[in-house]
């Protein structure tokens, strides 16, 4: 069984659609990077995307240190972070949205730890990090993955 939400105007534009999405919404506050690292690793679980792998590891803590950011950096702004993760044929996109406009930089050597963390991960799947304004204001922060044999499980799953 696929589960999916309804996406948002932004999400919609700028999101590649794929064959599996989950989108959910954690208010900023501590408890919540637990909640969308489970919320996470559930949906990957689900649609079986490399159990146990370093790529699912990488992802969690990506979802970790991006709802860290909004909680500790505009949480004030931001009631709540919108998490949406994207699994395609040999891609993982995992998007992490608040309501503050401020658009950090993304580049290793200009952004905090937290985010340079982010950066690494990325390249090191041969992927990369953009942010997006939200047409209502707020920015989005998307972490793209190129991972076509990790996604191999995945990609077997959705022929059966």
């Amino acid at each position: 069984m696929r589960w999916s939400s309804r996406a948002t105007t932004a999400e919609t534009q700028v999101l590649p659609l794929g064959p599996c999405r989950r989108v959910f919404s954690v208010p900023t506050e501590p408890a919540s990077v637990h909640q969308a690292r489970v919320s996470t690793q559930a949906a990957l679980a689900e649609w079986e995307v490399a159990p146990g792998s370093a790529l699912v590891d990488a992802v969690l803590l990506v979802v970790s240190e991006l709802v860290t950011n909004v909680v500790r950096h505009t949480g004030d702004r931001s009631p709540s972070a919108q998490v949406v993760i994207t699994v395609g044929a040999d891609y993982l996109v995992v998007g992490v949205a608040d309501r503050d406009p401020h658009i950090p930089p993304t580049t290793r050597a200009d952004a905090g730890e937290g985010l340079r963390t982010v950066v690494d991960l990325a390249k090191l799947y041969g992927g990369g990090v953009t942010v997006a304004p939200v047409k209502h204001g707020g920015k989005i922060i998307f972490v793209h993955f190129r991972c076509p044999e990790a996604l191999a499980s995945h990609n077997a799953s959705l022929q059966l």
